[in-house]
C-alpha cells in the first residue's frame, strides 16, 4: 500500500513538471481581465512596425490588490479600426503569488519601443522598488527590471 500510494505521488509530480505547471501561483491571461471593471489603465504609447504603423497598447488591471499588466502590439485593419496583433502577459507580475501593486504607470516611446515605469510595492517584503519594463519591437519582446528605492 506504502509502495503504491508514493509511486502514485511521485508519478503526479512527475505529470506536473513535464506540463510546464507553475509549483507557486497561477498564471492570469489578458483574457482573465477582459470586462471593464477589472481594468485600471490603458494607454497607447509608442510605435511599431514597417513604417511605424502600429501602436503600442499598455493595460494595468487589478484584482485582490495585486497588478496585471499587459502589452499588445496594435495594427489597424482594412477599416481603420485598432486590433491585438500581439498580447504578452508580463509574467514577472501576471502570477498570483508575485504580490505586486503598481501605482504611478507610466509609458513612454524610444526609438526602439517603449519603456513602462511604475512604482512598486511587494506584499512579500514590505520594499518599495521602481518597475522599468522597456519593450521592443518585435512582438513579445520584453526587459524586466525591478528596483529598490529604500
Amino acid at each position: 500500500m506504502m509502495k503504491t500510494t508514493a509511486a502514485t505521488l511521485l508519478a503526479a509530480l512527475l505529470s506536473l513538471g513535464a506540463t510546464g505547471a507553475h509549483a507557486l501561483g497561477s498564471d492570469y491571461s489578458y483574457d482573465t481581465f477582459k470586462t471593464p471593471d477589472a481594468v485600471t489603465w490603458v494607454q497607447l504609447c509608442g510605435t511599431w512596425g514597417k513604417d511605424h504603423q502600429g501602436t503600442y497598447r499598455v493595460v494595468h488591471a487589478d484584482q485582490y490588490a495585486q497588478s496585471f499588466l499587459y502589452v499588445q502590439w496594435m495594427a489597424r485593419d482594412a477599416n481603420g479600426g485598432l486590433h491585438a496583433e500581439h498580447t504578452v502577459a508580463i509574467a514577472e507580475l501576471d502570477n498570483d503569488h508575485a504580490e505586486i501593486a503598481l501605482t504611478d504607470i507610466t509609458c513612454r516611446a524610444t526609438p526602439r519601443g517603449i519603456v513602462v515605469t511604475a512604482k512598486a510595492s511587494s506584499g512579500h517584503d514590505d520594499k518599495l522598488r521602481r518597475v522599468t519594463i522597456e519593450v521592443g519591437p518585435a512582438a513579445g519582446q520584453y526587459r524586466y527590471r525591478a528596483q529598490r528605492t529604500r
